[in-house]
């Protein structure tokens, strides 16, 4: 009587459908609109913060260097009402998502929509605006190019 089993399949080697590791680390950590900087460099919102940091404990040094051309008047800055406000107990930025503002693949100039909340011993000031960035001479970091802040009312 004839075995009506099946044969067992011959082995065969075993198949993965996953890519190189390098080429998955490259697909999660290069985001296109970041591009124009340095693979693992802090992201233009990132550095904002640290910015915000630095003007909180008014280290001038650190918060000049975040600029591509630093003001030499804190009162003629893009941002001179964050720079001049007295007496700040509290700095807070919120930013949205970068817009870019130019044609290049990947783009040279982002615009970072910002609201800034600052507490003062003379109360809280709030401000909307944006602070544009762009890469900085060795392509490492991003840098502040220029802002606009407006005040905003309760």
């Amino acid at each position: 009587m004839p075995d009506s089993a099946p044969a067992a399949p011959a082995p065969s080697a075993p198949t993965t459908n996953t890519a190189p590791e390098s080429a998955t680390v490259d697909a999660i950590t290069i985001d296109p609109l970041y591009g124009a900087v340095a693979i693992g460099s802090e992201s233009p919102a990132g550095m904002l913060n640290r910015y915000m940091l630095d003007l909180l404990n008014q280290n001038k040094v650190r918060s000049d260097a975040a600029w591509a051309y630093a003001p030499a008047d804190p009162r003629h800055a893009d941002d001179a009402v964050l720079r001049l406000l007295p007496d700040v107990r509290n700095l807070r930025l919120d930013s949205d998502v970068a817009l870019p503002r130019d044609d290049g693949q990947p783009p040279r100039l982002l615009e970072v929509p910002v609201k800034i909340r600052a507490v003062t011993a003379d109360g809280t000031f709030r401000y909307h605006g944006w602070y544009r960035v762009q890469p900085s001479a060795d392509g490492r970091a991003w840098q502040i190019q220029s802002a606009s802040l407006q005040p905003t009312l309760d």
